[in-house]
């Protein structure tokens, strides 16, 4: 392992990418170049860290990757540089698509794209460099505890899936900061269903076999306009209340659903007073019910008889890594940075594969982003519309009546032509 080269990390962004930058030198990548806008927080952090360049001016980045691609440090592999986006969401598709000029290695952090617009250019712009591309490393998906609920739900050892729910509680102020910044503002991504939607999404899809989202329905809200810290003439726009319901139906592939289909009910509030962030994930199947406690996984069979159920946990509880900078992760999540962590550990650049990506290829891998970009859009439009219901992710096929409505029009112009003829 000592011989194993490792290549250099870029990193765009300094909020979520300092976490990814600590985890990726414990690992022995040498990150040696950082790009914020925020140039006191980006001092900080590379003072704290120890990397030797940082800039504010994005083109100045570019420019020095290009440079150290000719470095011939033995130690490190300069060309197979890994570039890492972890900016806000609004900015991943665009600095991404500028990357793909640079870099044969770009890793997007989640969402990766917010439109499946931005998901078709960052597409085109893939294929056309002929590079490998990872987009993006969803975290809940790598922790030993999803991996394990995953295996259980695919062994059918307690039946087939009935139901799903999901529920996550935080605080607001703890987890967005105290400064005001994208996380509060709607129209740039920020909200509930922003922040944790996908990675929901992704971690259900995951655990039901990669069977995609029929139809969605939803309702956002925001209660909180302003708080002590955000004043003023700033307003929080984002939603703080989150409630949606995902569909999955079942197909001949997928034996894993009881009925034809099965809901997961999700529920989000960023409301509670407590500053302890918790997720809870229960799978309802027709023997047992699993829950998800963060990272703990413990099982409850269903007796037949009046014995008390028994609970019987799988894996315990684990606590986060700790960092050099004792304010790097204020308020970030414990399911996440574990995530983060199992999957930098498991990372393999020499082979060009990211760990536990059954979704191996780039083009089905942002195929999947515009999906789950779908979903949300989905969710949204759920929530303004006023008669509730279902709303499908996908049009339904409208080949036959379509035919049928010309048949009948041509019938239509016949009978009215006869009508104009006779007297």
């Amino acid at each position: 392992m000592k011989d194993m080269k490792k290549p250099y990390v870029y990193i765009y962004g300094t909020g979520w990418g300092s976490i990814v930058a600590e985890l990726l030198s414990e690992q022995g990548y040498k990150v040696i170049g950082m790009w914020s806008y925020d140039e006191e927080e980006l001092a900080r952090i590379c003072d704290k860290l120890q990397i030797p360049y940082s800039t504010t001016d994005i083109d100045e980045l570019f420019q020095y990757l290009t440079e150290n691609q000719k470095n011939k440090d033995k130690s490190y592999d300069a060309e197979n540089t890994i570039v890492w986006v972890a900016t806000p969401p609004y900015h991943l598709a665009n600095i991404a698509r500028q990357i793909l000029e640079y870099s044969n290695n770009i890793v997007v952090e989640a969402p990766g794209v917010t439109t499946v617009e931005e998901g078709e250019a960052l597409l085109a712009s893939a294929s056309k460099f002929a590079i490998w591309l990872c987009a993006c490393p969803y975290q809940l998906r790598n922790l030993p505890a999803v991996r394990q609920l995953r295996n259980i739900i695919m062994d059918k050892k307690y039946g087939a899936v009935k139901s799903l729910e999901v529920r996550i509680q935080c605080n607001q102020t703890e987890l967005c900061s105290k400064k005001y910044n994208w996380k509060y503002d709607k129209n740039r991504c920020g909200g509930a269903l922003n922040m944790f939607g996908c990675h929901i999404i992704d971690l259900l899809t995951y655990l039901l076999n990669d069977t995609k989202v029929d139809s969605v329905q939803g309702t956002l809200k925001n209660f909180v306009r302003q708080n002590e810290y955000i004043n003023g003439f700033r307003s929080i726009t984002g939603d703080d209340v989150c409630n949606f319901q995902l569909r999955f139906k079942a197909h001949k592939n997928n034996p894993y659903i009881a009925d034809d289909s099965v809901v997961a009910w999700v529920h989000i509030s960023m409301l509670y007073p407590n500053t302890v962030f918790r997720q809870e994930v229960t799978v309802l199947t027709e023997r047992a019910c699993i829950v998800l406690d963060n990272c703990q996984l413990k099982i409850i069979p269903f007796q037949q008889d009046d014995e008390e159920p028994t609970k019987e946990t799988l894996i315990e509880e684990e606590e986060p890594p700790k960092f050099t900078c004792e304010d790097l992760a204020p308020g970030q999540p414990t399911p996440y940075i574990l995530g983060m962590k199992y999957f930098i550990d498991a990372l393999d650049i020499k082979k060009l594969q990211f760990p536990y990506d059954e979704q191996r290829q780039p083009k089905t891998r942002l195929k999947f982003l515009q999906h789950l970009v779908k979903v949300l859009e989905k969710i949204r439009q759920s929530s303004e519309q006023r008669e509730r219901g279902w709303v499908p992710i996908e049009p339904k096929e409208t080949k036959v009546t379509e035919s049928k409505t010309k048949r009948g029009t041509s019938m239509s112009k016949g009978n009215s032509a006869s009508q104009a003829i006779s007297p």
